[in-house]
């Protein structure tokens, strides 16, 4: 696996908030979310800058994760969000990166070798947390679904 440290610029995104247990019902939540994000997108006539996305504020705790399921957007694009689509943006800073490959289900592995990455090269972890996936899943394999996951370092 391939893990680099990137100094990324600030990222706009539009996004709308979403919570579920840990589990199989993660998917539906984040199929929801991202139904409701690109359903706004088509209407507003916003450009999309990125493949849907997840973006974790908090690591997950007990048996519950919250996330934000969203789209990389313009400034000017950021600023259409309305209701309960909202915007944000990634601060511009440092993050490691690796791309996953294979099903969602087994994203932990890559997770967890991020963070052991930071560990081994004395980087802070620090927040946001965010996925991006690069491919559909309706329309690629399971087995080579790429995903870039990114963590905010310091």
């Amino acid at each position: 696996m391939n893990i680099e440290k990137k100094t990324l610029p600030e990222q706009h995104y539009i996004y709308v908030d979403r919570e579920s247990p840990m589990g199989p019902e993660i998917a539906e939540a984040m199929g929801s979310g991202f139904g409701e994000v690109f359903g706004f997108v088509a209407q507003a006539g916003i450009t999309p800058l990125s493949m849907p996305m997840t973006l974790y504020t908090a690591m997950p705790s007990g048996s519950t994760m919250t996330f934000r399921a969203g789209v990389i957007v313009s400034a000017e694009d950021a600023a259409k969000a309305s209701g309960n689509v909202k915007a944000a943006t990634i601060p511009a800073g440092e993050a490691v990166t690796a791309t996953h490959v294979g099903p969602y289900t087994n994203m932990n592995v890559t997770h967890q070798s991020l963070w052991a990455h930071c560990d081994e090269k004395g980087y802070t972890k620090a927040m946001p947390v965010w996925e991006v996936y690069v491919d559909d899943p309706g329309e690629v394999p399971e087995a080579e679904l790429r995903t870039e996951i990114y963590r905010a370092v310091s």
